[in-house]
């Protein structure tokens, strides 16, 4: 037996092997007792590893303890009992830990089909609160889990709630993309989390930050850094929310892609042929908060997507929401955004920055970006009046369609985009860019392809202060700025042709290589 050791792990550090409490491999034989009587035994010693070797082992609810390392050697199996009333609650938890972890090359398996039903609109739910989350630590310091695969959670596949120094490495998650709720790895209010080369296959989130629990709204999730990892889901890939209360700061993801579930995948087949439900991503990246959070500080880099409906979805809004079900009496606020180098190919969906009036999303930057997007001819949803939709649950899909092809900004404050490449797979009528109730905005580089063939290239409404450059817009479009409403003002436009510019209000127009309109 050869065990990877971790840094929280000696090499004199002693292994208990489950097989010597009592375990017995197979279907038939429940061993939670005898698992569990290692992990006490390991911990009560100092310290260790709890080893699962070859075989399968069925178990229900265990507690990992401060100092225990389980360990799944390869060809091991832990196997969550199909059977409610051999659990407390979730297959593994931990609560106040220290020096904990689970890794190896086995597998942990939830059995969470067990508990699904098919409900009369033919999708799946699951009879929670049992056995609940397939692996829960609240509270606990120095955690490590890498290596190994785990799949088919009833809930959500790991979860960690109000957590510190914490290392999640190389695991796989393969649940199949019917089953309800099956987050991949949820990060609750913790604080110094690495998860790195991660390759998650699921229904529903696959990586998501957020804090709905009031025992913890004081402890900000702060210092996050996700990399190099491989995201498949029906639902949003990278997402800070739904409920976000409290804080989230120092957020990184970086180095990774955004994949497009397969119909001949095995674990698509029951989304495919019975619930008729698509494919793709719903967002390849979301930030909100809708239930009072600050988000200050996210940085997002080097990102690859495929046939996601939505790339990028920020919004800020006042739902309301976490345990304690009460609207805040303010909105939140997202600020200072970086999103560099991300590649988009095939989107449904503009992405959009968002907030509600009188609050804004601040200091966002966009550079890099290219984007191809699917095409749309439609006179109506050129003007298509997008509802605020103030207290609504966000979701990157919430308008549908919007009246702008790529980008779609409002209530927006100190905007940034260097180098943006916007393509449509074939003729579309819709600006590509829309900036509403917009301060602040700097354009340096927009470059649009001969596939934007209607009124206008941008439009710009109420949006003040405002400088665009460097931009190559294509012949296809009649103006290459619509300037509407009543309160643009101080806007600057280098190397365009006054010709190609609408506006609602008289123009002064200098001839020049920069004219100003007010």
């Amino acid at each position: 037996m050869i065990l990877t050791l971790l840094p929280m792990f000696s090499l004199s550090a002693e292994s208990y092997n489950i097989l010597d409490f009592g375990a017995k491999a197979g279907k038939e034989y429940l061993n939670t007792d005898k698992i569990q009587a290692a992990i006490d035994k390991c911990s009560a010693d100092g310290g260790g590893y709890v080893v699962i070797p070859r075989g399968e082992f069925v178990s229900g609810t265990l507690e990992l303890k401060s100092g225990v390392m389980l360990y799944l050697e390869h060809g091991a199996r832990l196997q969550g009992s199909s059977r409610k009333e051999d659990y407390t609650k979730h297959l593994i938890r931990a609560l106040d830990a220290t020096d904990i972890g689970i890794a190896g090359h086995g597998v942990i398996d939830g059995s969470g089909y067990s508990f699904w039903y098919v409900k009369e609109n033919g999708l799946y739910d699951h009879d929670r609160p049992v056995p609940g989350y397939m692996i829960y630590l609240e509270n606990c310091k120095r955690v490590r889990v890498t290596g190994v695969r785990m799949s088919n959670p009833e809930a959500w596949t790991l979860h960690l709630l109000g957590c510190s120094d914490v290392t999640i490495r190389d695991i796989t998650i393969r649940n199949p993309l019917h089953g309800p709720t099956n987050d991949g790895i949820d990060i609750q209010a913790c604080q110094d989390v690495t998860i790195s080369g991660c390759d998650i296959y699921t229904s529903d989130d696959a990586i998501v930050l957020k804090n709905r629990h009031p025992k913890y709204n004081m402890r900000p999730c702060k210092n996050i850094t996700v990399t190099g990892c491989i995201l498949t889901s029906v639902c949003n890939c990278f997402k800070i929310g739904t409920e976000t209360i409290g804080q989230f700061r120092n957020i990184v993801f970086s180095n990774s892609t955004v994949r497009f579930a397969q119909p001949t995948d095995s674990l698509a087949r029951i989304r495919v042929s019975e619930t008729k439900r698509p494919l793709r991503a719903s967002s390849g990246i979301s930030i909100e908060s809708v239930d009072g959070s600050l988000i200050d500080g996210v940085v997002i880099s080097n990102i690859t997507m495929e046939e996601v409906k939505c790339p990028i979805f920020i919004r800020l809004a006042n739902r309301g929401e976490g345990v304690q079900k009460v609207k805040p009496t303010q909105p939140g606020k997202i600020r200072n955004i970086l999103i560099n180098n991300v590649n988009v190919r095939n989107a449904w969906f503009a992405s959009s920055i968002t907030a509600i009036p009188g609050s804004y999303v601040e200091n966002v930057t966009l550079s890099n970006i290219n984007v191809t997007m699917r095409k749309m001819i439609d006179t109506k949803l050129v003007d298509k009046v997008v509802d605020e939709k103030v207290d609504a649950y966000p979701d990157a899909n919430m308008w549908g369609n919007l009246p702008a092809t790529s980008f779609y900004f409002r209530h927006v404050d100190d905007v940034a985009c260097n180098m943006i490449r916007c393509e449509v797979d074939g003729e579309d009528n819709r600006p590509a860019v829309i900036f509403d109730d917009a301060q602040d905005v700097i354009v340096n580089g927009l470059i649009l392809d001969e596939n934007y063939i209607g009124d206008s290239a941008v439009r710009l409404v109420n949006t003040r202060c405002a400088r665009f450059a460097n931009c190559d817009i294509k012949d296809g479009v009649k103006f290459q700025f619509d300037l509407r409403g009543e309160l643009n003002t101080d806007i600057r436009l280098s190397d365009t042709d006054p010709a190609k510019v609408r506006s609602e209000k008289s123009c002064n127009v200098e001839q020049s290589v920069s004219f100003v309109i007010k």
